[in-house]
């Protein structure tokens, strides 16, 4: 189906980039930057500083099923990038405390090569890199972890390194202890190198795995779930079951961004209220927590509250269409007509997203609002009465996590689907349980999700949300065209944008074009941090480098 595309793509390049502009300056992290000193390098420590400040306590909803850094949950992942260390990271920029992902700098590699053909990259380790045992990072650190994620399949971790183009453990030689080589048949992609930055190709110790586990037990998978040894500049410390994680601060650790802060406790606290509550009373320093509660703590002087869209990660309704009643295409027309967008942004978020008409983000390339995303009740109530299902439309199940902001967001769609004609049946699940049925099994019919994409390329989000094989594809979605547009787009360049806009088209052409899902709206990145802590910053998927805090005075 055709329809009205809106402004042009050249009108709306000049829009995003003046909203991300003013988004920007309004969500600078920690102050302007001077010339003399930049407000995120990692500030130097004298010895005696290093580890000495006071503890961190960092709250979270549930306690995580396991440490694997390349089967993470959002509690996971914040430690990973804190316990172990990627080859390369990102630059940070000066001005708002975001890091730029198209500005690579060392880690654990010190530089890194690239073929004249443009298919074989080679990293060279620092010699200095050593784990908490005192033991070396080695090439063979390297190879372990990423034939870990791809002979192991570990789901999430397995699909992020194979957006960056290895597939199989043969694409990487170990050249001597400090060098790997890994060949691209294809040539380098999109993400390539970028993607060595990214928790699922953290490096852990081949050595104390082998020693740690149980027999059977391959790649770790049950020994990592409590167990984990890293480079990084903090170690896991104590660990109390359902109740907190504690990490505590690497005071030889090898790199330059030396933690100041002794420990940092992951401390569990189920409800959003209490932990808006510990963070007013100074009792917490960081906690993420829903739309209502950041609105309360923006007044208080105790805590900062940073907004700020993440990139590409646009909440969406969706559902598989061949299943009761999605199998009817004017149904989903109507789900998609009834959805009441300006309530959600308003009631669900209180500010703290941003309105989106496209399943692409509105400061991703290539977003142009498309008024078909806009409530007409009406027009979706004439649509069910054209449907197959008239009159007696079957029901369907959406699961949440209970208390979620995807919980609000599925009440506020229930009651709008109800004056249609259209019941939606919330099924209420804890964390854990949401995270079986969608990720380890892929068993759901209908889901509201929210990806949080590690780039800001719609492709790249398509290619997890609906690519037939992807751990994130919750509804198993399959289209031939779809699998084959989102593998091609991953080994255009970057500065290749109108044959990437080309495939971009097609896909968003099936999304849209067969009313596949509804965008509910662009989440943000949102956190509430004591003010007594500086430095604040945001890598991708949420993470605070805590190495690199300061106390503000």
């Amino acid at each position: 189906m055709k329809r009205d595309r809106g402004p042009t793509r050249r009108e709306t390049a000049r829009h995003r980039l003046s909203l991300l502009a003013a988004v920007m300056t309004a969500a600078a992290l920690s102050g302007p930057a001077t010339a003399a000193e930049p407000v995120f390098a990692p500030k130097p420590l004298a010895a005696d500083q290093i580890g000495a400040g006071p503890r961190l306590i960092y709250l979270h909803h549930e306690y995580p099923a396991t440490l694997d850094p390349q089967n993470t949950s959002a509690f996971v992942g914040q430690m990973a990038m804190e316990l172990f260390d990627t080859l390369v990271t990102y630059e940070i920029d000066p001005a708002t405390g975001i890091a730029d992902q198209t500005k690579i700098v060392p880690r654990l590699a010190t530089s890194w090569d690239i073929s004249p053909d443009n298919k074989t990259l080679t990293f060279h380790l620092n010699p200095a890199a050593k784990f908490w045992d005192g033991t070396p990072v080695t090439a063979d650190d390297v190879y372990w972890s990423i034939q870990r994620a791809l002979e192991g399949r570990m789901g999430w971790g397995t699909t992020q390194i194979e957006t960056g183009g290895i597939f199989k453990t043969d694409q990487m030689k170990v050249i001597d202890p400090h060098t790997i080589a890994i060949t691209y048949p294809d040539g380098m992609g999109r993400y390539s190198l970028r993607n060595f930055a990214s928790m699922s190709l953290t490096v852990m110790s081949k050595a104390a795995c082998e020693k740690g586990r149980a027999e059977g037990d391959t790649w770790c998978v049950d020994w990592i779930k409590k167990n984990a040894m890293g480079s990084g500049p903090y170690k896991l410390g104590e660990q109390q079951s359902g109740e907190a994680i504690t990490i505590t601060a690497n005071k030889d650790y090898w790199g330059d961004a030396k933690p100041y802060y002794s420990e940092v406790m992951f401390r569990v606290v189920p409800d959003a209220q209490t932990r808006a509550l510990l963070m007013e009373s100074g009792e917490a320093d960081f906690a993420f927590v829903t739309a209502n509660e950041y609105a309360t703590l923006a007044k208080s002087g105790a805590v900062k509250v940073f907004s700020v869209p993440s990139q590409q990660d646009v909440t969406v309704l969706r559902w598989k269409p061949d299943i009761p009643p999605f199998d009817d295409v004017k149904i989903r027309e109507a789900v998609i007509k009834a959805i009441p967008y300006d309530r959600l942004v308003k009631e669900v978020c209180k500010g703290f997203c941003t309105p989106v008409q496209n399943l692409v983000g509105v400061t991703t390339p290539g977003y142009v609002a498309d008024p078909y995303f806009t409530t007409d009740v009406e027009a979706a109530r004439k649509l069910v009465a054209e449907s197959k299902y008239a009159g007696k439309v079957p029901p369907f199940e959406v699961p949440v996590v209970q208390g979620s902001t995807n919980m609000a967001a599925a009440v506020i769609i229930q009651d709008a689907l109800r004056g249609i004609g259209v019941d939606m049946q919330i099924k209420p699940l804890t964390q854990n349980a949401f995270d079986d049925a969608a990720w380890g099994n892929r068993d759901l019919k209908v889901s509201i999700h929210a990806m949080g994409p590690w780039w800001n390329d719609f492709m790249y989000w398509a290619y997890w949300m609906y690519r037939s094989d992807s751990a994130t594809n919750h509804i198993q979605f399959a289209n031939a065209t779809l699998d084959k547009d989102v593998l091609a787009a991953l080994l255009i360049p970057q500065s290749d944008e109108a044959s990437y806009m080309k495939l971009q088209d097609e896909v968003l052409g099936i999304l849209n074009g067969e009313h596949l899902a509804a965008p509910l709206f662009q989440v943000n990145w949102n956190a509430a941090v004591s003010s007594r802590v500086c430095d604040v910053n945001k890598f991708p998927w949420g993470t605070i480098a805590f190495s690199w805090l300061r106390p503000c005075n």
